[in-house]
């Protein structure tokens, strides 16, 4: 029998500290090595990488990131999808049965680009899932209130989204709504609106969270999903 192991992160177990030391991690009762943990290269991309056993170790010691990724994919057991975060939004999704799961880095771009529509698409076009059973858990980002950018980067956001007929869901000018534009493509993309869980927490205000806007540091949080075997 397969079950979820999921974790949205804060600074309690840190990326940098996880790099340095290249030693297995105990993480809400279990404890998982760097050989099954896999990471991505998050280059603010919509490309999700189907992953094979051959990527299990990715971004430890000697074995390369998954190139150009900002999310991936698996049904394999005991692989565990890393994505690390401080203000963009970790996005983790799996299927009720543990047919398969996903995990995605969804930034600015990432979200103009509707990335966690293209993994949802993934997941029903090569692991055979259902948008109606599928679970989505969005966790700490920034918010709206924290995120303005300049003119020339919120009409090119606001130019895709239109495009795509999505809403911008901000009601201040330059101000991006990253956590309300996520829902509406997880929703877009078939997922019930019972099914989306939200960690309604802005990295920005909480301490206990990176915030690269608010700290221009290279630390990430962790944020973790697997298929146990049990």
């Amino acid at each position: 029998m397969s079950n979820i192991f999921l974790y949205l992160g804060n600074k309690d177990i840190d990326y940098r500290s996880l790099m340095r030391d290249q030693k297995n991690v105990s993480i809400a009762g279990k404890t998982i090595a760097i050989s099954q943990m896999v990471i991505c290269e998050q280059t603010h991309s919509n490309h999700v990488h189907i992953c094979s056993k051959e990527d299990n170790g990715a971004g430890f010691k000697d074995h390369p990131q998954i190139s150009v990724a900002d999310g991936f994919a698996t049904n394999i057991a005991e692989q565990y999808l890393l994505i690390r975060t401080a203000d963009c939004y970790p996005v983790l999704l799996y299927e009720k049965n543990a047919r398969a799961i996903a995990a995605v880095h969804s930034g600015r771009e990432g979200s103009r680009k509707n990335i966690v529509g293209q993994a949802v698409q993934v997941l029903v076009d090569h692991f055979s899932c259902d948008p109606a059973n599928i679970i989505a858990h969005v966790g700490a980002g920034i918010c709206q209130e924290h995120y303005q950018v300049s003119e020339e980067l919120y009409k090119a956001f606001c130019d895709s989204l239109d495009a795509d007929k999505f809403s911008v869901c901000s009601n201040k000018h330059r101000h991006l709504n990253l956590r309300a534009v996520i829902n509406q493509q997880l929703l877009r993309a078939g997922l019930k609106f019972i099914n989306i869980e939200n960690i309604q927490i802005c990295s920005y205000e909480n301490p206990d969270y990176f915030s690269y806007r608010r700290d221009q540091g290279n630390n990430r949080q962790i944020n973790l999903i697997g298929i146990n075997n049990e």
